[in-house]
């Protein structure tokens, strides 16, 4: 599916296009297509390559407090909301404790530190993670930190010439912690570009396809068709087209 695209290494894409402080624009499309967007992508564009490999492995666990604060804030707009997470780079053997926070303007900024890569989708907040969030959250909050969603996904990282990159994430699953209930085989894509305040190539390439930005998360989406009783009205759409009688 990539193979038309020249590679790029992660030293090469953290070189060029090192993005913690970016706009994210979402999308989610079909995966039947996903050829269409990629026919149109630029022949210079590269694609990450890891070990040989140009759709790398990740799992995600993330965390919420009892009554799922991180959750519903994130449902409900709030302005000063947050996420945290644990991820493991399964095919790089890389694992971080990651905290992700809305500044100004709509901008998304992520903190993270380098984790043990067993913690990372444990199930369990590493020990070197603990210093970490006390300093980017309130302390008392991540006391009461557990994990909710467990998430699993392929991603392919494109690389275009000029500003961004966007990121290609397929063969998505969720397990809920709390009900042990799992989301899989679902027919959907999706795509985050990452560029500055002016859209990228690849943006424009998705406008043309008649793809829009949504407001959609994994974590959201995925608590939410797992969790119905949960507030998801900002997702209802979303849920009804691409996540409907997906649940196990």
């Amino acid at each position: 599916m990539f193979s038309r695209f020249d590679s790029i290494t992660l030293d090469e894409m953290n070189a060029e296009a090192r993005m913690m402080t970016r706009v994210d624009r979402k999308y989610l499309i079909h995966t039947d297509e996903l050829r269409a967007f990629l026919d149109e992508v630029p022949a210079d564009t590269r694609v990450l390559e890891i070990n040989g490999k140009r759709q790398q492995r990740y799992a995600t666990t993330y965390f919420d407090t009892p009554d799922l604060l991180s959750y519903r804030m994130t449902a409900q707009k709030r302005r000063r909301r947050f996420k945290v997470r644990q991820r493991t780079y399964v095919d790089s053997n890389l694992g971080f404790c990651e905290v992700k926070t809305r500044g100004p303007r709509g901008v998304t900024v992520k903190h993270r530190v380098p984790i043990a890569p067993a913690y990372a989708h444990s199930g369990r907040l590493a020990p070197e993670a603990l210093d970490f969030l006390d300093a980017e959250l309130n302390p008392q909050l991540v006391g009461q930190l557990s994990p909710s969603v467990h998430n699993t996904y392929l991603r392919a990282t494109l690389r275009p010439s000029g500003v961004g990159r966007a990121t290609i994430d397929t063969a998505l699953t969720w397990r809920s912690e709390r009900s042990n209930q799992r989301l899989e085989n679902c027919d959907v894509v999706f795509i985050e570009t990452k560029s500055g305040a002016r859209p990228s190539p690849l943006d424009k390439i998705l406008w043309g396809l008649g793809h829009r930005p949504t407001r959609v998360s994994k974590f959201g989406t995925g608590m939410a068709t797992m969790h119905p009783e949960l507030p998801s009205n900002k997702w209802n759409r979303v849920i009804n087209n691409y996540f409907k009688d997906t649940l196990s």
